[in-house]
């Protein structure tokens, strides 16, 4: 389902290559539930945003759904992006002038689906984490696990090949991280979600089928990947393919299904949806940096090259 090959980056400062990652390779099985453990430096926020689509590598394809994903162009990444990758932040990056129904709908919206379905589904997904009586609260009104429950919400609406959790238990206290952790691993069973989790917590990635630990920009652990992905026996499960048939949507304003006062807010949801999947791939970079300039960079064997493209990356 996800395929790592031979992938390896590095970045240019000033009139020195540092490599950030070395011929990482690994497979995630659909279904699977892994995690990417290591510590800060370790090029696991720069692996993760390679992995999302978020960077080019500077050698090496990663395949999600068969697509080599290192191939597309911007637009198209952006379209598979959209339909086949859900992303939950470690920060929620929840809008905060729409309301909890909205922001878990709101992937849908600029893929055309009708209000009543989108709001089904939406209404469903609230149930399935936990919290269907915040639906028509906005997020200030919700407590930082509240607000994490919506963002998984919204990271399954589009019913994604892979989720990939950015450190989503690094703003919560330790009962609440249990409870989350607790919702992710639910869902991985009864919905057969693929989920990628971003640590640097053990206690976190070993609750996970697999772990990979990088160190150093290097994979040190690679458990062989099984036959099939082992669930355990599935609780009770919505069934989100059974929300409403979609309607034909009228070309009238009045039927986005969300108030006509919010379509400026979906606007700016948009661009703000856009700008924390660039401000996640704003920080990987800068850690790495950080880490190697405590150590000396490793350039031996990076060819020279043209200036990297501005590094980009996720939060550790």
């Amino acid at each position: 389902m996800l395929r790592v090959e031979d992938i390896t980056h590095s970045y240019k400062s000033g009139n020195e290559w540092t490599s950030v990652l070395h011929k990482i390779n690994f497979t995630v099985k659909a279904g699977e539930m892994v995690a990417l453990l290591g510590s800060s430096g370790s090029g696991k926020s720069t692996l993760l945003n390679l992995m999302a689509g978020l960077m080019k590598p500077t050698e090496g394809h990663i395949y999600i759904a068969d697509k080599d994903i290192v191939k597309m162009g911007e637009n198209k990444l952006a379209e598979f992006r959209r339909k086949n990758i859900g992303f939950i932040f470690q920060a929620y990056e929840l809008i905060t002038s729409l309301t909890v129904r909205e922001n878990v709908e709101l992937p849908l919206v600029f893929q055309s689906v009708s209000p009543r379905v989108r709001k089904a589904k939406a209404l469903a997904l609230l149930e399935q984490v936990g919290i269907p009586d915040k639906a028509d609260l906005f997020p200030s009104q919700l407590s930082g696990g509240q607000q994490q429950r919506v963002s998984i919400a919204r990271s399954l609406i589009t019913e994604p090949s892979v989720i990939f959790a950015d450190e989503p238990t690094g703003n919560l206290d330790s009962k609440t991280e249990e409870e989350i952790i607790g919702i992710l691993l639910n869902l991985n069973r009864t919905m057969k979600t693929t989920f990628i989790v971003v640590t640097h917590e053990y206690s976190v990635a070993e609750q996970m089928q697999r772990i990979f630990t990088l160190k150093d920009g290097f994979l040190v652990t690679e458990p062989p990947a099984p036959a099939e992905a082992v669930h355990k026996e599935p609780a009770e499960e919505i069934n989100l393919h059974k929300a409403p048939e979609a309607e034909p949507a009228p070309e009238a304003e009045a039927d986005t299904g969300i108030n006509t006062e919010t379509n400026t807010d979906i606007e700016t949801g948009a661009e703000q949806t856009a700008a924390a999947e660039e401000q996640t791939a704003a920080g990987a970079e800068e850690h790495e940096a950080a880490a190697d300039e405590k150590q000396p960079a490793k350039e031996s064997g990076v060819p020279e090259a043209a200036d990297a493209e501005p590094e980009e990356g996720g939060k550790p």
